[in-house]
């Protein structure tokens, strides 16, 4: 019927009940006592000769009498009617002596009700002391501190996550003002004063015993006449926010140098030097085409190096506005310009601290920008736009471009110290036309990808249709290939592939490789320096040697445009190249 604790805390009602009955019948010998509901007698306060079990069962309507005369004892019973849902017990009083049997009956029925408030306030006690149990074992064992802050200031309570990162005693703490358990002002008590607590504030702070850097979330609990009594204060560190930060945006380095396909000799080299790369922390720069992999390259080379377990922030530098790219990079601090978050925001370095940032595009940078980064990765911190003080980041770089930065360099479109930081070492990603060994590989991987996500069978490819595939250009790289083989796979019915339509490789396309279907000789390929001249060549004939217009078509400066002429020895006079106006 009860639980030790609560047979104790009953038996002490039970003896100041006994104590008031007798105190109404003075001279009587009493005894107050409960039965379970098998008729056995669980507890007992008073008359010695107690009996053991009902005399008799209890009927519906609940109560009855009963006297042995042989023991001299007059009984009276009733059922404990309770909230509980188990077998009601039976309060019952005794008398050794005599007594008329309404008086007994009285006392009896007086007895059962008090009893049976009794028991309901016991229970709601241990279902009280069970919920806070449960409450402080689920605050105790959470991921985030939290603390109570009673008004006059003094800790009702911390739990053990908070505790350890404002580094205190939980035990030693609780009871004693929170102003002498820290050495700096509390974030949380101006609330008791303005009622407005907060959600999600970052926080700061750096004295002689804590350090922390935490989302900070405070809600005021307010008392029946309107004032704050009491603040919640929960808050969790910054590295679980970054994390989660990144989960959330898909910020995921998923490949590995398992996932690399080809073994061409330019494929097996790009693939050492980035293995290499992954066992130091030194900039890398990923050099090659759009669609050669370099992402696949940046996420191997993290995965593979002492900061896999960190996170992965790739950043297209290309694709941030011009006006937004300073603030995505680096953060800002509440308010810093019109339309700012009014919590802030972190930037994508200090998201990527501990682990590795993908700067892809990274020509496409604007220089005020560069000269930021450079300080990023000289002096290792941050600052954010609107802050006075800088944060340190622990973070790897990994920058990728498909323009020649020693080109942009010299044409003052690219900072040269920054060029320098991020080429420590250079991979150098062959497009696929130079690695055409690794065509059939890479179409039999799309194929099992693309086959997979569709659930249908493998699809095979005939020896005409892989030579179509072997021999044409892709100027669009690997992307591409992978690109026409989805097609494939979602346009055919049948389970192998004869020939691919001829429109889907255009001659046109080809940037140096053979047309669709046609075999490729040596004689057929022409240098990269062969098809510079001729492109060069080719411009300044159409423009008529206006050197602003040329350089405007080929998408080079003028004085790489000087260069180039003076390289392969076009005429400066005769047909002397003329600047279009204002040129």
């Amino acid at each position: 019927m009860t639980q030790p604790r609560q047979a104790e805390d009953l038996k002490l009602h039970l003896e100041e009940l006994c104590e008031l009955f007798s105190a109404l019948l003075p001279g009587s010998a009493l005894g107050v006592g409960v039965f379970g509901g098998d008729g056995r007698l669980v507890l007992h306060v008073g008359l010695d000769g107690f009996p053991r079990h009902l005399p008799r069962p209890l009927g519906k309507e609940g109560g009855g009498e009963e006297a042995d005369v042989r023991a001299g004892i007059a009984l009276a019973y009733a059922k404990v009617r309770t909230t509980a849902g188990e077998a009601p017990p039976v309060f019952a009083v005794c008398s050794s002596r005599a007594m008329p049997g309404h008086t007994l009956a009285s006392l009896c029925r007086m007895g059962a009700s008090f009893l049976a408030r009794t028991l309901d306030l016991l229970e709601q006690a241990r279902s009280l002391q069970q919920l806070v149990g449960e409450q402080r074992a689920i605050i105790d064992h959470i991921s985030d501190g939290l603390l109570v802050l009673r008004r006059d200031g003094v800790l009702r309570h911390v739990n053990a996550p908070g505790a350890r990162m404002l580094n205190l005693d939980p035990a030693a703490a609780v009871g004693r003002p929170f102003r002498d358990l820290v050495d700096f002002e509390p974030h949380i008590m101006p609330i008791f004063a303005s009622g407005q607590g907060y959600t999600d504030r970052e926080l700061r702070v750096r004295t002689g015993t804590v350090d922390i850097h935490i989302l900070d979330t405070a809600v005021p609990i307010l008392g029946e006449d309107g004032t704050v009594v009491s603040i919640v204060n929960t808050f969790h560190e910054m590295t679980r926010a970054k994390r989660l930060s990144n989960r959330l945006a898909g910020d995921r380095a998923r490949y590995r140098f398992s996932d690399v396909v080809g073994q061409s000799p330019l494929m097996r080299e790009a693939v050492a030097v980035a293995e290499r790369a992954a066992r130091s922390d030194a900039g890398v720069l990923l050099y090659g085409e759009s669609g050669t992999g370099k992402e696949v390259f940046a996420q191997s080379i993290h995965n593979a190096s002492r900061r896999a377990n960190g996170p992965f922030v790739a950043v297209n530098c290309a694709a941030l506005p011009r006006d937004l790219i300073e603030s995505e990079m680096f953060g800002y601090t509440p308010g810093s310009f019109t339309g700012a978050d009014r919590a802030g925001r972190l930037g994508r370095f200090e998201l990527a601290a501990g682990g590795t940032i993908f700067l892809d595009e990274i020509s496409e940078m604007p220089l005020d920008v560069q000269a930021k980064l450079l300080r990023v990765l000289q002096e290792r911190q941050v600052t954010r736009i609107g802050a006075a003080a800088s944060v340190g980041v622990d973070v790897r770089v990994v920058a990728a471009a498909n323009r020649d930065l020693g080109e942009m360099v010299e044409n003052r479109a690219f900072r040269e110290d920054l060029y320098y930081r991020l080429n420590v070492m250079r991979i150098d990603l062959p497009p696929l036309r130079r690695r055409r060994d690794d065509i059939p590989a890479l179409a039999l991987d799309a194929i099992r990808r693309s086959c997979a996500l569709l659930h249908r069978p493998a699809l095979h490819l005939s020896a005409k249709a892989m030579r179509q595939l072997a021999s044409y250009g892709w100027p669009g790289n690997v992307r591409q290939l992978q690109n026409v083989i989805e097609r494939l796979v979602n346009m055919t019915d049948a389970d192998e592939v004869d020939e691919l339509p001829a429109d889907w490789l255009p001659a046109s396309e080809a940037e140096g490789g053979a047309a669709a279907g046609a075999p490729l000789s040596g004689a057929a390929v022409e240098t990269l320096e062969d098809a510079e001249r001729r492109a060069v060549g080719a411009a300044l004939e159409a423009f008529g040697f206006n050197l602003t217009r040329t350089a405007e078509a080929l998408g080079i400066a003028r004085p790489t445009l000087y260069a180039k002429i003076r390289k392969f020895g076009y005429p400066a006079n005769g047909r002397a190249a003329r600047a279009g106006p204002g040129g």
